[in-house]
C-alpha cells in the first residue's frame, strides 16, 4: 500500500512544471495550467505511450526544477538529521534526491495518467498569505476520487511547490522514515551512497532497457 502511494505521489509531482509569466501566477491557477499542459504532453506522445522514459526524464530535467523547491523538500525529508549534515554533505543530498525523484517521476508517469484527470478544488487565500494548499481530486473511471493536496511556497518571484499529500499520506514523510533508518545505521554519507548508488541503477537500467 505504502509503495502504490508513493508511485501516485510521485506521479502527481511530476505533473508540476514551470510555465513562463510575466508576473508572478497565483498558486491555483500554477497548478491547474501546468497540470492541464503536461498530462497533454504526456498523452500524446505516441513514444512516451510505449515506455520511452529518455524523452519525459529530459524535459523534467528542464522543466521540474524551477517549480519545486528540492532544498526544502530535501531538508524536510531528512528531518532531524539534516542539521548533523556538513554544508557539502547537504549539497550532495539535494542533488541525489533531486535526481532521484525526477527519474522516478518519469517512471511512474507512465501509462499512469491515461484516462486520469484532476477535478480542482475551490481555493482562497489571504493577499499576504506566502504558505497555502491546493486541493485537488485524481478523477478516474469506475474508482473513488482520490484527494491530492499540493503545498506550496511563494519565494522571491514565484510559487514551490514543497510537498504533496494524498490520501492523508505525505511524499515526504514518506521517505522521511527510510532516510532516518539509514542515517541510524550508517551516518549520513551512508545515505547519501543509498541514493547514489539507487540513481545509477537506475540510469544502468533505462541504458539496457
Amino acid at each position: 500500500m505504502i509503495q502504490y502511494l508513493r508511485r501516485i505521489l510521485l506521479l502527481v509531482c511530476m505533473v508540476v512544471s514551470p510555465v513562463g509569466f510575466a508576473s508572478v501566477v497565483p498558486p491555483d491557477q500554477l497548478v491547474k495550467q501546468i497540470t492541464q499542459e503536461t498530462y497533454v504532453y504526456v498523452n500524446q506522445d505516441p513514444l512516451l505511450q510505449k515506455g520511452d522514459t529518455s524523452k519525459l526524464i529530459e524535459w523534467a530535467e528542464k522543466s521540474v526544477v524551477n517549480s519545486f523547491d528540492f532544498q526544502r523538500m530535501t531538508r524536510l525529508a531528512v528531518g532531524k538529521d539534516w542539521r548533523q549534515a556538513t554544508p557539502e554533505q547537504q549539497k550532495q543530498l539535494v542533488q541525489e534526491f533531486r535526481t532521484l525523484l525526477i527519474r522516478t517521476f518519469a517512471n511512474a508517469f507512465i501509462g499512469i495518467t491515461k484516462n486520469q484527470t484532476l477535478e480542482y478544488l475551490p481555493f482562497k487565500m489571504q493577499d499576504d498569505q506566502k504558505d497555502v494548499i491546493v486541493k485537488t481530486l485524481i478523477i478516474k473511471p469506475g474508482k473513488k476520487p482520490v484527494d491530492v493536496n499540493f503545498s506550496l511556497e511563494k519565494g522571491d518571484e514565484s510559487w514551490h511547490v514543497y510537498d504533496v499529500v494524498l490520501a492523508g499520506v505525505s511524499l515526504i514523510t514518506n521517505y522521511r522514515e527510510s532516510f532516518t533508518q539509514e542515517i541510524r545505521n550508517n551516518g549520513i554519507d551512508g545515505l547519501i551512497k543509498q541514493l547514489a548508488e539507487k540513481n545509477r541503477a537506475a540510469a544502468l537500467k533505462a541504458k539496457a532497457s
